[in-house]
């Protein structure tokens, strides 16, 4: 099902258990995006209206660490550049260094709308005439998030 206004971020952010839910303002618990789906099309919840802006704000990598980890895989590639052209010797570790960062980059593209480490979850408030839920996928009870 895609869900208007959603983007991978949001679909990032539901994977990372980025939302809780919350019966009587008491149980917190962390909902897979299967559950959140199943409580969303059972009326239980709303559907979360949470905009990418706040999700990456929740999330503790930015563009600044992100761009500090391009700049240093972009040194090392222009110091290897630079040594080739001069005829320096260019050891074995660094051509593996290289190699992996290659690949690492591939990976690092797809998976640059990924929030990291979610701090703060959203929550998600289970309406006063909804059931309460049975079985989850975690039983995970959180306290103390504001």
């Amino acid at each position: 099902m895609v869900t208007p206004g959603w983007t991978a971020t949001h679909g990032f952010f539901a994977w990372m258990g980025g939302f809780l839910l919350c019966a009587n303002d008491t149980r917190r618990v962390t909902l897979t995006p299967d559950e959140l789906l199943r409580f969303v099309r059972d009326g239980s919840v709303d559907m979360p209206c949470i905009s990418r802006a706040d999700i990456e704000d929740r999330s503790k990598g930015d563009a600044l660490s992100k761009g500090i980890a391009i700049l240093q895989l972009a040194w090392f590639v222009l110091q290897l550049g630079v040594r080739y052209t001069q005829n320096l010797p260019i050891t074995l570790l660094e051509i593996d260094t290289l190699a992996l960062a290659s690949l690492t980059s591939i990976a690092y593209g797809f998976w640059w709308k990924k929030p990291k480490d979610v701090g703060r979850p959203y929550a998600v408030h289970l309406k006063p005439t909804a059931s309460p839920p049975g079985k989850l996928a975690y039983e995970y009870v959180v306290d103390n998030l504001a």
